[in-house]
């Protein structure tokens, strides 16, 4: 579904009522369900966001910090590090040697940063 606005294409992800803007590309913006976000990672003043949409997934940004976006998030969110969010309903589980982090449908993302052995563990034994 798409919503007019003069000059900016946006379009609507989900049907539920509760939705983040992001950029996909210059000047379109797409709504969000915070369902959809599956991973958003630091980019200075800018979060990338690794989102749902339809079957793909895409990364989009909006012009926020992660602390920010977190304090607009539902609880399923939880922080890795200073530089990452996961969404815990999409999460698979951790390839220490490889430094990947897997999702339920399989999609993996590299984790060059630390996270920290407490929040592997946890990650290791409550979410998978």
């Amino acid at each position: 579904m798409h919503k007019s606005i003069p000059g900016v294409q946006v379009n609507i992800v989900s049907s539920e009522l509760e939705f983040i803007r992001f950029e996909e590309k210059k000047d379109q913006y797409t709504l969000v369900h915070c369902d959809e976000i599956y991973f958003v990672k630091s980019a200075d003043h800018y979060v990338k966001s690794l989102i749902r949409c339809g079957n793909q997934l895409k990364w989009m940004s909006r012009h926020s910090t992660l602390k920010e976006l977190l304090d607009i998030l539902p609880n399923g969110f939880i922080r890795l590090n200073k530089f990452y969010l996961l969404n815990r309903n999409h999460f698979s589980h951790i390839n220490e040697k490889e430094k990947l982090l897997y999702f339920n449908n399989d999609f993996a993302i590299p984790i060059p940063h630390r996270i920290s052995p407490y929040l592997r563990h946890l990650l290791k034994t409550t979410y998978t």
